[in-house]
């Protein structure tokens, strides 16, 4: 009996006992993102967003969401190619990512 209260004892003065328990003396460290590896997905879309599709800048003219009666929900986009200034227009399915592109303007 003299045990048990001695290991309850030493127990409540520090900490848990089990191996599961997060220790007292953790610190808790926030992830930090950048704007180089920011994924935002199709229904993030907006008009003058600048992704990046095959290594290359591109800019978001419009979109548009279409939604079926049955599957999954539909967007087009119409990009514009911010280094050769060729447009395009692709379908996505709902969820697909896009990388976020850093643009630095200059003057």
């Amino acid at each position: 009996m003299m045990l048990r209260n001695t290991l309850v004892l030493l127990a409540l003065t520090f900490g848990s006992t089990s191996a599961f328990a997060p220790s007292s003396r953790a610190a808790f460290t926030p992830r930090t993102t950048t704007a180089l590896n920011v994924a935002i997905d199709t229904s993030d879309i907006k008009n003058g967003m600048t992704i990046e599709l095959d290594g290359e800048p591109y800019k978001v003219l419009n979109f548009s969401i279409m939604k079926q009666a049955r599957g999954a929900a539909k967007t087009t986009i119409k990009f514009k190619n911010l280094m050769r200034g060729s447009t395009i227009e692709n379908t996505y399915r709902s969820g697909e990512k896009f990388q976020t592109a850093m643009i630095e303007k200059n003057g």
